[in-house]
C-alpha cells in the first residue's frame, strides 16, 4: 500500500483553500500524524484524501491510482474512516454496530456467517468483545472509541484514517487507543490521524504532517518536526522537547510547555 499526496490544495467549494501544496506520503505500516492549531484545515484535508471533499489542485493517489476514480464500493476495501463525533442515537447492541462498517460488502441481503466472523474478530482486535452485546449507549467513551475502530476493520482496509481518536478522553483511555493504534501499524495498516497531543507521535515512533495557516506545510520523522521552534509557531506556545528514561529502560521523547 502506498498514498501518495502531491501539490495538493484543498478547502470548501465557495472559498480560498485552507493549505496549499500539501504533500506527504505514507505506505502500509507507517503512521502519519497530523497536528496543527484549531482551524488550520486538518479534517479538510482527511477529507480531501479521502475523496469525500474535491480537492481543489493536485492529485491525491492510492497505490498510482488517483482516489476519484475509486467507486465508494472500492474505496470502502481501500481507507475506512473514524471521525471524532460518535453520537448514539439508538441503544443498538455493539456487534450489530460493528456489523455496520460490513455495510458495503453484505448490500441489501442478509450477513453471512463470514460477515460475523469478522466482526467478532474485530471485536478481538480491539479488545472490545466482551461488549457485545452491550448496548451502544451505555458504554463509555474510551470503550466506544475502539467500538468505531473496531467497526472500521470490518471493512477489511488497507488504510485507516482517524480524526483525533483520543478527543475527549481521559488519560487511560487515550493511551489505551494510542497502544491499540500502533499495534495495527505493526499489522501492516497504514494510519493518517490528527491528535492535537504532539507526545502521541512521539509515543507512536510516526511521521509528522505539521499544518498552519498562511505558512507552508512540514512533513517528517517526529523528532524532525517537533522541536521547540515549531511548536511556538504554531501554538504560539513555548516548549521544550526532552528524552528521559522509563523504569523499563526504554528513552522516551517528550514535549513540555515552558510557563
Amino acid at each position: 500500500m502506498r498514498l501518495e499526496v502531491k501539490d495538493l490544495d484543498c478547502g470548501w467549494k465557495a472559498g480560498e483553500p485552507i493549505q496549499r501544496f500539501v504533500n506527504f506520503t505514507l505506505e502500509s505500516g507507517e503512521i502519519c500524524c497530523m497536528l496543527g492549531p484549531n482551524g488550520c484545515g486538518k479534517t479538510t484535508l482527511l477529507k480531501t484524501v479521502m475523496g469525500l471533499i474535491p480537492r481543489m489542485r493536485g492529485s491525491v493517489l492510492f497505490d498510482d491510482r488517483d482516489v476519484q476514480r475509486y467507486s465508494p464500493k472500492e474505496r470502502s476495501s481501500v481507507m475506512a474512516y473514524v471521525s471524532q463525533d460518535h453520537e448514539p442515537p439508538f441503544a443498538y447492541r455493539v456487534r450489530d454496530v460493528v456489523m455496520l462498517g460490513r455495510a458495503a460488502k453484505v448490500g441489501y441481503g442478509q450477513p453471512s456467517v463470514r460477515d460475523w466472523q469478522v466482526v467478532e474478530s474485530a471485536l478481538d482486535d480491539m479488545g472490545v468483545r466482551h461488549l457485545r452485546n452491550e448496548a451502544y449507549t451505555n458504554i463509555s467513551g474510551g470503550e466506544l472509541q475502539l467500538v468505531m475502530i473496531a467497526r472500521a476493520l470490518t471493512q477489511e482496509p488497507q488504510m485507516l484514517v482517524l480524526d483525533e481518536p483520543t478527543a475527549s478522553l481521559d488519560y487511560g483511555n487515550a493511551m489505551r487507543v494510542v497502544r491499540k493504534v500502533r499495534e495495527l501499524a505493526d499489522r501492516g495498516y497504514g494510519i493518517l490521524m490528527t491528535t492535537h497531543s504532539p507526545d502521541q507521535a512521539f509515543m507512536l515512533d510516526s511521521n509528522v504532517l505539521l499544518l498552519q495557516r498562511d505558512r507552508p506545510m512540514q512533513f517528517g520523522s517526529a523528532t524532525e518536526i517537533i522541536n521547540d521552534t515549531n511548536m511556538l509557531d504554531a501554538y504560539g506556545i513555548d516548549v521544550e522537547t526532552k528524552e528521559f528514561l522509563t523504569r523499563k529502560g526504554d528513552v522516551v521523547r517528550m514535549c513540555a510547555p515552558v510557563f
